[in-house]
């Protein structure tokens, strides 16, 4: 028998490096009416830097501490997976942070629209979108919009489900030793999908998170663009879209060099084309689709 309780959230942090940033998301979460929650904190620091920052709120909400050497943000999140005892997920970022009124709002969303994963957008202090080009109108979640409806640290899965899926792909994201730096909650909506699952995307479930403001040209910012756009090519190939599919996604960058080059903004030029550059190598490196195996179809590229 199970021991999941059915509306009960077990929240899954991934962290490494960073410890009093954490406070915002324990402040948020201290902040919520709802108690019926638990947070897993997995952890990949070395040292103890961790424990005071969680000792500061053990009277608040439940905390369970997970120490594990390896690396990776999605091998974190499989293994803080492995010890949820609710019946939904939910993988907040590090820095991250939630409205008081968020556990409510999941509850309207859950009574609303019968799904098995939910999920909604990034904002500033503002309510501004950040992080990514986010669909401005509720919906469900299907293959066509995975790139518009969804962002790690707001996904909410039924752990069944999450588990039918296989959890998350821990060939992607940050730690995981591959050039394919992100995309990794596509890639686990898409697994999702294809086991029969439902998802639901609404614009007003917003969460918090720090907006980055570093410069876009810096060697730094390029160099994380072109695993970003090597984890796109990935995910794609991986779950079978096609060459028609992909093609614009190679196109645009390429014009984003020819642009940016003759109105002489070089740096922004060394983007695009580490962009194009990290998608090129992400689909032609990454392992056929099951469609591609099963069909011998063979891409162009």
């Amino acid at each position: 028998m199970s021991n999941r309780s059915d509306t009960r959230i077990s929240m899954v942090v991934a962290t490494l490096g960073r410890s009093g940033e954490l406070e915002p998301l324990l402040a948020s979460l201290a902040a919520q009416r709802r108690r019926d929650f638990e947070l897993i904190v997995v952890d990949q620091n070395r040292d103890d830097r961790l424990v005071s920052v969680l000792a500061g709120w053990r009277d608040d909400f439940e905390i369970v501490h997970i120490r594990t050497p390896l690396p990776g943000v999605c091998r974190a999140r499989n293994l803080g997976a492995t010890k949820a005892r609710g019946e939904w997920l939910l993988f907040p970022d590090d820095d991250c942070w939630y409205p008081d009124d968020f556990m409510a709002r999941l509850d309207s969303l859950r009574k609303e629209h019968s799904a098995d994963f939910y999920c909604g957008r990034a904002v500033n202090l503002s309510g501004e979108t950040i992080m990514g080009n986010f669909s401005r109108i509720p919906a469900a979640i299907v293959r066509a919009n995975v790139w518009t409806t969804l962002i790690e640290w707001m996904l909410l899965v039924r752990s069944s489900a999450f588990l039918a899926a296989g959890g998350f792909d821990e060939q992607i994201g940050p730690g995981s030793g591959t050039p394919w730096g992100a995309y990794e909650v596509q890639d686990l909506a898409l697994s999702l999908l294809s086991t029969g699952a439902k998802g639901f995307y609404d614009p007003a479930l917003t969460g918090f998170h720090p907006d980055d403001i570093s410069d876009r040209t810096s060697p730094e910012s390029i160099a994380k663009m072109r695993t970003y756009s090597s984890g796109l090519g990935y995910v794609m190939r991986k779950h079978g879209f096609g060459v028609a599919s992909y093609l614009p996604r190679l196109l645009r960058p390429l014009a984003g060099v020819a642009v940016y080059g003759l109105t002489g903004r070089t740096g922004m030029a060394q983007r695009s084309l580490e962009i194009f550059r990290g998608r090129w190598s992400g689909w032609t490196d990454a392992p056929r689709s099951v469609h591609e195996v099963r069909t011998g179809v063979r891409a162009i590229f």
